[in-house]
């Protein structure tokens, strides 16, 4: 049930549809988010493929997904969490709209949940939802995480348990300039979720939003509200509240698994009442001993970011598992997303079992994930807590600045330059601490400081074509000029109307590349890497048959396949020829022929005629 090498969940594979469906709309929320993975996650939801994409060397199906992502997928994070990616990509202005930040109504309050909601559609059966509940945010990231996923049909009567589910989208809702569907709540209030072997019910806890069913109090964090026979604690975040809580809760001592970082900075007297042990070193690192490392993928460390409670009451066990750390903010005062599985009460599920299986490998040279804890090797972690807490502060702050820009094109040129107004007239910074800024695209100047205390004014940075401006900034919070983070923050600012086409079409560049497009368009069939830099003028995608070739295949004979079988797609090409069209008049390097004009309008005027 918990086994580290033969219960795997693929994350990619979670987001796929399933065979016939359809991706009609998902709701995601991450506590952190990175731009770079958000580029794979649409090739999954919409074309079915695994995240194994490059965003550096994106593909026709990476392009595609992501210029219509936000019309269908809404992510919220906590504000002030967006990773700075390694390289601007210019289509990441692409999923702008559909990434919300959430700011919470003070420094000590996040916004931390981990789930997807997702529905498919299908013209033939009843619609499917998927729920995935993790520990892991949206990011690259290899941690070791725990998630439960489960899906179903939606019915034709309402589900009381899923109740929590929609008073955490409507929530969302509350907090967004997006509105969720209506007809998304009310079907997600009749499906009926599907229930792994050995698990009797499924209970939701949006922990820290508003139960509708119960005078709008607060959802809470029902490990701590109980009491308990047995308990296992995963968890890599502590603290020393919550650990004598559970402990008074717990006829039994409790079981503690975490990182040494967070075992060393909790009292003694407190980890005495608990059964110690630390994320494996070894596991750890093993990714540059080539233990559990991935071909094409740099190493990095893999530490613990599961959160899980296996709790044992009248025998019988209980699993909570999502984004809930075994800290106080993760009671209430945070934002957080638990699923509560009531098992059947088979060995398995014990809490006994679990914690063997993690600490005892059943086999010589299998994985041990946890170690025993030794406090004789203490670190005292006093001084980076409260660095950390500084930090947290100052992020917090940043976020509620009012941040403004203006693009203003240069006179008779193609370039912008900008105008950034951040007002710091309320800001502090504690002694030694300093934040710096720049637009995310610039490569070449560097960051201009942030004035404390008063109204900063920069037009220090200058000469971005339009499919380069961006309304994220990057910011920077050093210590004593040691940086200790990196993070974005977005603008209110006004962009050109044409940027995102702009950003198209300097990817869709020639007639090679328009033609290897539709011919993905029209088929869903991969067509490979999209290669940088113009085409030599020699039409390959059309092979023999000139422009109304395509890989040994008529375009007019795709066409009518598309007119015959799938008309959506036709409505889809117009639009990308449309497109296309509308930016290449501006610069005469024509890209859509004459000659593909010609037969394409017997379908256009099909279209017209067919509404």
């Amino acid at each position: 049930m918990l086994h580290p090498k033969n219960d795997r969940i693929d994350y990619g594979e979670q987001l796929i549809p399933p065979e016939g469906y359809e991706l009609t709309q998902a709701i995601g929320t991450s506590y952190s988010l990175d731009l770079e993975a958000l580029m794979l996650v649409p090739v999954a939801l919409f074309y079915a493929h695994h995240l194994d994409g490059n965003p550096d060397t994106p593909g026709y199906d990476m392009l595609e997904a992501i210029t219509k992502a936000a019309e269908k997928i809404t992510i919220f994070y906590q504000a002030g969490q967006l990773k700075v990616p390694r390289k601007y990509h210019p289509l990441i202005a692409y999923w702008e709209k559909g990434i919300q930040p959430v700011t919470m109504p003070n420094p000590v309050s996040s916004f931390h949940p981990k789930v997807w909601i997702i529905r498919y559609d299908s013209k033939t059966e009843p619609a499917i939802y998927r729920l995935l509940v993790t520990s892991r945010n949206l990011t690259f990231d290899r941690s070791w995480d725990v998630a439960f996923s489960t899906m179903g049909f939606v019915s034709d009567k309402q589900q009381a348990s899923n109740q929590p589910l929609v008073d955490l989208l409507t929530h969302l809702s509350g907090l967004s300039k997006r509105s969720i569907p209506p007809s998304f709540l009310s079907d997600l209030q009749k499906v009926v979720f599907e229930k792994p072997e050995g698990i009797k019910a499924i209970k939701f806890w949006p922990v820290g939003i508003p139960n509708v069913a119960d005078a709008n109090k607060k959802y809470s964090n029902q490990v701590t509200q109980k009491k308990w026979d047995e308990l296992l604690i995963i968890s890599p975040f502590l603290d020393n509240t919550t650990l004598t809580t559970l402990k008074d809760n717990c006829y039994k001592k409790p079981y503690l698994l975490s990182c040494k970082e967070s075992l060393d900075a909790v009292k003694e007297t407190v980890l005495a009442d608990f059964d110690c042990w630390q994320f494996s070193d070894f596991i750890q690192n093993a990714e540059f001993a080539d233990i559990l490392e991935e071909e094409g993928v740099e190493p990095c460390l893999q530490n613990l970011h599961a959160k899980l409670f296996v709790a044992m009451q009248n025998d019988k066990p209980v699993w909570y598992l999502g984004s809930a750390n075994c800290t106080d903010p993760a009671q209430g005062r945070n934002i957080e997303f638990m699923a509560e599985l009531v098992t059947d009460g088979s060995t398995k599920f014990r809490s006994k079992n679990v914690f063997k299986s993690l600490t005892e490998p059943a086999k010589e040279g299998e994985i041990q994930l946890f170690t025993k804890y030794d406090p004789a090797l203490r670190v005292d972690m006093s001084e980076q807590v409260n660095i950390d807490l500084a930090i947290r502060k100052i992020k917090y702050d940043l976020t509620t600045l009012n941040i403004r820009g203006e693009a203003v094109i240069i006179p008779e040129g193609n370039a912008y330059n900008l105008t950034i107004e951040i007002d710091a007239s309320g800001l502090k910074l504690p002694d030694g601490f300093s934040v710096h800024f720049k637009p995310l695209p610039e490569t070449q100047k560097k960051p201009a400081i942030l004035g404390v205390g008063q109204l900063n004014i920069n037009n220090d940075f200058t000469g971005y074509t339009e499919s380069w401006l961006s309304p994220y900034l990057e910011f920077s919070i050093a210590r004593d000029g040691i940086v200790y983070t990196h993070f974005l923050l977005e603008m209110s600012i006004e962009l050109p109307g044409t940027r995102l086409n702009r950003i198209f079409t300097s990817i869709i560049d020639s007639k090679e590349k328009f033609l290897k497009y539709l011919a993905f368009v029209l088929t869903g069939e991969e067509s490979g890497i999209i290669g940088s830099g113009k085409s030599d003028g020699h039409d390959r995608a059309a092979g023999d048959g000139g422009i109304l070739g395509l890989d040994g295949a008529p375009v007019f004979e795709k066409l009518l396949i598309a007119a015959s079988r799938h008309r959506e797609k036709l409505v889809s090409v117009d639009k990308l020829i449309d497109r296309i069209k509308e930016e290449t008049e501006l610069t005469g390097d024509r890209i859509v022929t004459e000659e593909f004009e010609g037969f394409w309008k017997v379908f256009k005027d099909y279209l017209i005629t067919k509404k």
